[in-house]
């Protein structure tokens, strides 16, 4: 495994706006891009058709509310801030718990760490296999054994991260 930098931590915030103006005017950070809620619609009605229509329809009601926000920091570090309506659809998170959720770190080929975790029969601590996000990268999360999450990433060319969101 080779481990290129660090990517990005992450934090859900109570107020998503108090806290990107927090991060740019303290720290410096500049947003690089945000994604919305609707960027998880999927584009098709056959890929639609696979989520939950609960899940689908709480996505069309929010399709217009910033889900995260990146900003840059530190020339490609990025830190995550995590809208508090629904931070993680997937992976809910407790509300009272704000602030940390992830760390994040860049690898050149995340089909190679997935297959280095299975070979140290650590299937069991990998929460989501390699997938292609809708921002355009790579992404892999496993947790430490008390439950940390971990996300790993592969940038691709057309990767967010590297070119913002046009």
């Amino acid at each position: 495994m080779i481990v290129q930098a660090n990517s990005h931590l992450g934090f859900v915030c109570h107020d998503l706006d108090k806290s990107v103006q927090f991060y740019e005017e303290i720290l410096g950070c500049k947003e690089k891009f945000s994604l919305y809620y609707g960027d998880m619609i999927p584009p098709t009605a056959e890929e639609r058709a696979q989520i939950p229509p609960e899940v689908m329809a709480r996505l069309e009601t929010l399709k217009d509310v910033r889900w995260i926000v990146y900003l840059e920091w530190m020339d490609g570090y990025f830190i995550e801030l995590f809208n508090e309506v629904d931070a993680h659809i997937d992976n809910p998170y407790n509300p009272a718990n704000y602030g940390y959720t992830h760390f994040s770190f860049v690898v050149d080929d995340i089909q190679a760490f997935y297959q280095e975790l299975i070979e140290k029969g650590l299937e069991d601590i990998i929460d989501v296999k390699p997938q292609l996000n809708c921002d355009h990268t790579w992404a892999l999360w496993f947790h430490d054994p008390d439950g940390n999450r971990i996300e790993v990433h592969q940038y691709t060319e057309r990767s967010f991260e590297l070119i913002g969101r046009n």
